[in-house]
């Protein structure tokens, strides 16, 4: 009996010490400048009576954000506030933009 448990105590160690071994850290995804090669223009959502507004960057427009997609480029364009806590509504609006990287190159 005592070797049963020493096995299975063996077992479970070895069992988790794999599983703990195997897990890796995801990558930290830190902002970039980018500068914008081509004009780029997208409908973002404004919120309150107006609610949708034509955002636009020209050639040569400097911008940070991350590579959360693959191909495209997650920009904020707005600041966060309680009016984007909670359920979406009516005041609610666009912070963040995905834009194609194909418009971007990073800025060095």
């Amino acid at each position: 009996m005592r070797i049963l448990k020493t096995i299975c105590l063996l077992s479970l160690l070895s069992f988790l010490s794999i599983t703990t071994g195997s897990c890796t850290k995801d990558p930290v995804i830190t902002d970039q400048t980018y500068i914008f090669k081509q004009a780029y223009c997208a409908t973002v959502t404004v919120g309150g009576v107006v609610g949708l507004a034509e955002k636009c960057y020209k050639i040569g427009d400097i911008v940070s954000g991350k590579e959360i997609t693959s191909g495209k480029l997650t920009i904020r364009i707005a600041e966060h506030s309680t009016l984007n806590d909670g359920p979406p509504s009516s005041a609610s609006y666009q912070e963040f933009l995905d834009v194609p990287l194909n418009y971007l190159e990073v800025l060095k």
